[in-house]
């Protein structure tokens, strides 16, 4: 095993979607033999950005065992969308080296059949309270250890969504009001059992960088952001928008993910915290 240069590792860490680009034009063998160089995290990191399609094709010529390592260290979404390129008997054998908690989440979201929004929503970042004050979510944000693709929504105390949060109110209000005072309350919540197409073309998408999930009782479930739905219209097949969502929807994604950025690094500490967590998002990750 030779020694990855550590300008390599840090390019990997700070343009992780640059280097995907890179990896996806070599030979897949070569890939994996680079992702066997580097640590485990830094790998598992790496493969959340790869095509799932490419990304599939390199867990089955890494050992199975090594495939538990990096599926366990893997964003929930990722790891789903990477599996569903992949022989069921193989998806198995990963399956059965994992962890209790994360093999039961994996199991339940593939469960899903791959064109119903459940299949791809998110429930690590859980919904606050509406009783939640502003500066409490920008000091939860701020100590967060995982990365922010979006703001919270906010659900009342039986777990109904009332509101989803405007990342430019977040930004400007004061820390001492709670968010029921900045809610944006024209939004759609989506069906866990909608298609994926069905709610592409939803007005929505155009001013909220993910929309919440809800299950049979309209009870918070998650958060479908654009950029898994971008990737389900992918995965789905006979969809010829794919290309058109990528271009439309995600034009804005980075920039929105810059200033979220900017709000957890300029966030005051202030006392913590008042989330309502998900039935998932305790060990969704």
């Amino acid at each position: 095993m030779s020694e990855v240069p550590p300008f390599t590792l840090s390019f990997l860490k700070l343009h992780p979607q640059n280097a995907a680009n890179v990896l996806e034009r070599l030979p897949v063998e070569d890939t994996v033999e680079f992702l066997q160089e580097i640590p485990t995290d830094l790998a598992a990191r790496t493969l959340e950005v790869l095509a799932p399609q490419y990304a599939a094709q390199c867990f089955l010529i890494i050992p199975p065992e090594t495939c538990s390592e990096l599926m366990q260290e893997m964003k929930l979404t990722s790891g789903i969308s990477l599996l569903r390129f992949m022989p069921r008997s193989a998806t198995q054998t990963i399956l059965k080296h994992l962890l209790p908690d994360k093999k039961a989440l994996l199991k339940k979201r593939l469960a899903y059949p791959q064109d119903l929004v459940g299949a791809w929503m998110h429930s690590d970042n859980p919904a606050v309270s509406e009783t939640t004050l502003v500066g409490e979510i920008r000091k939860s944000l701020r100590l967060s250890k995982k990365a922010i693709e979006y703001a919270p929504c906010v659900v009342n105390l039986d777990g109904t969504v009332i509101g989803l949060l405007s990342l430019a109110r977040l930004i400007t209000a004061k820390d001492s009001i709670p968010v029921s005072n900045i809610l944006e309350r024209d939004f759609k919540a989506l069906s866990d059992r909608a298609t994926v197409r069905s709610v592409s073309s939803l007005p929505q998408w155009d001013y909220f960088e993910s929309l919440p999930v809800v299950d049979r009782k309209d009870k918070f479930i998650g958060m479908l952001t654009l950029k898994s739905l971008k990737k389900s219209l992918a995965v789905v097949k006979g969809d010829s928008n794919s290309e058109q969502m990528d271009s439309v929807l995600m034009d804005g994604v980075d920039a929105y993910v810059s200033t979220l950025a900017w709000l957890v690094q300029s966030a005051t500490a202030s006392p913590v915290d008042s989330f309502t967590v998900s039935k998932e998002s305790k060990n969704d990750r």
